[in-house]
């Protein structure tokens, strides 16, 4: 089967997932560029440091949206299975994100072309992080995980309860 064919089955599964990885997305970003032209613009920070400062403030809030809300998963956070995994994926946005606002930074003083910078290297990670964080973080529990944190009991009329959590 080829990459494409792959892609078109697993958009064609998981849509809603994918429109609520990207509603997560929207909020950070929307989060981030407040943080980074606030930085930025109103503090007078360089282009890095408002870069730097807005991914750590912005990643908190994406994190947990996108455990609960994108991939369903509640109970304490794996801090080995998930959290480092999740920031370490975050990081490489962070390393490209701050090369190239260092470069644009260094060439202009636009808050608008720094934000631009910035959404495009975030942009570019993007697809990665969605397929790390689906395969590896929050998709299905492994074996290992023990009892499932996703497991939820049926009610005796039939109805779904919350469960473990």
């Amino acid at each position: 089967m080829s990459l494409l064919v792959l892609v078109r089955a697993h958009v064609m599964d998981n849509w809603p997932r994918l429109l609520r990885y990207s509603g997560t997305s929207a909020v950070g970003i929307v989060l981030g560029q407040t943080i980074l032209r606030v930085c930025y613009d109103l503090f007078g920070w360089s282009g890095l440091a408002s870069n730097l400062v807005a991914f750590l403030i912005a990643n908190i809030p994406v994190y947990h949206l996108n455990r609960l809300w994108v991939w369903d998963r509640y109970g304490r956070s794996q801090w080995g299975r998930e959290v480092l995994p999740f920031w370490l994926v975050s990081l490489a946005g962070l390393a490209l994100s701050s090369l190239t606002v260092g470069l644009v930074d260094a060439v202009t003083n636009n808050g608008w072309f720094i934000s631009a910078a910035s959404i495009g290297a975030f942009g570019a990670v993007w697809l990665v992080k969605y397929a790390v964080c689906d395969r590896y973080l929050f998709g299905p529990p492994s074996e290992d995980d023990g009892p499932s944190e996703q497991v939820r009991e049926m009610a005796e009329d039939g109805s779904q309860s919350a469960g473990i959590r």
